[in-house]
Parts: C-alpha cells; sequence; structure tokens
C-alpha cells in the first residue's frame, strides 16, 4: 500500500498522490529537501483547492 512506502507523509499528502499518478512520480524524483518542502506546504494548506494546487504543482518537477 501506498502509506507503507511513504510512512512519513500527512494523510491528505498521501491520499492525493494515491490519485494522481503524475504527481506521484514527480515526487519520487525529488531530493529529500524538495519533498521536506512539499510536504511544509501541504501542512500549511487551509483548502482542498490550496492542497490540490500543490500536489498538481509536483507533476510539473
Amino acid at each position: 500500500m501506498f502509506e507503507e512506502s511513504y510512512p512519513n507523509l500527512p494523510a491528505g499528502l498521501s491520499m492525493a498522490l494515491m490519485m494522481n499518478e503524475r504527481a506521484q512520480a514527480g515526487y519520487d524524483r525529488l531530493s529529500e529537501a524538495e519533498k521536506e518542502h512539499i510536504i511544509l506546504k501541504c501542512k500549511d494548506a487551509r483548502t482542498k483547492e490550496e492542497m490540490d494546487k500543490i500536489v498538481d504543482s509536483i507533476g510539473n518537477f
């Protein structure tokens, strides 16, 4: 299961990546520092729309 591969991700980010293969592939290509930056941005997201924008941007990396 995806959560087992990424145990330190917030639940919202984990779920969003499971539903977006392009973002998941982009996340896998990130450095550890970039991943931490994404995680912090997701923790600060206040709406689903903000989270969606962050996840969609991961697919562009």
